[in-house]
């Protein structure tokens, strides 16, 4: 049991190191909001293409079910975001963009939740295995986190959420590391079987956020002549997230 809980924070908590690093530098944030933007569209669209979907691929029977997950996500995404501008709206926001542009932070929380509750499932699946398979596979899932959560950090801080309340919410939502450790470990043989089919949704969730609220985000708030500003930081983050994704396998 305490080995369990011990994984659950090592895999959920020790990834917010990179975003507790840009809290603690609001003046390196404020001056390089673009880049860490663009820093974070890469990096969900690594965790989503080189990360999340070859694991779902690997391990599934047939792919086309994983492709459909990841259709699903989107749409059911897409879906969500539409409900929550409406909701913005009735709220008085009255700009279309403004409304795209406030709920992307939500968007963030609910999708980032969902793969750290997945990444516990598979610490706990590794666990059920061989307790000394937990460990690694919980400091591989903190490793290829921290610079993914540094893009949420980047975009929630962008957003005007104050820093206290942007930690608060990524402690929580890394926290929901736990029940997925417990349940990949005590539930293997009734989870195991649907991992491809929620990895492909959570791949769909992350290519969303990062196709149609980051980048555009970016196209909208960054001059026309910022060219290697935005596209370098996005390729690193690509490139990074790719990098650790390759060292967990």
């Amino acid at each position: 049991m305490n080995i369990l809980l011990l994984y659950s924070l090592i895999g959920g908590l020790f990834s917010l190191i990179g975003g507790v690093i840009l809290l603690w530098k609001p003046n390196f944030t404020r001056a390089y909001m673009t880049p860490l933007l663009g820093f974070g569209a890469g990096a969900f669209l690594a965790g989503a293409f080189v990360d999340i979907l070859p694991e779902a691929l690997e391990a599934a029977n047939e792919p086309r079910e994983v492709m459909i997950a990841v259709l699903v996500g989107f749409l059911g995404f897409f879906i969500l975001e539409r409900f929550l501008m409406r909701s913005f709206h009735m709220h008085g926001v009255q700009s279309g963009h403004s409304e795209h542009i406030e709920s992307l932070p939500y968007l963030l929380v609910l999708g980032d939740s969902f793969h750290n509750f997945l990444d516990g499932i598979v610490i706990g699946l590794a666990a059920s295995i061989s307790p000394t398979l937990g460990l690694p596979t919980a400091f591989a899932v903190a490793a290829h986190e921290i610079p993914q959560e540094m893009g949420d950090f980047s975009v929630m801080i962008r957003q005007g959420w104050n820093k206290f309340v942007v930690l608060g919410i990524n402690v929580a939502q890394s926290l929901i590391t736990i029940p997925g450790v417990f349940i990949g470990f005590y539930m293997r043989n009734t989870v195991g079987s649907y991992i491809p089919t929620l990895l492909g949704v959570a791949a769909g969730i992350f290519v969303y956020i990062a196709a149609t609220d980051i980048l555009p985000e970016l196209h909208h708030k960054s001059s026309h002549k910022h060219f290697f500003r935005v596209v370098i930081p996005t390729i690193l983050g690509v490139i990074i997230v790719s990098y650790f994704s390759m060292l967990e396998r």
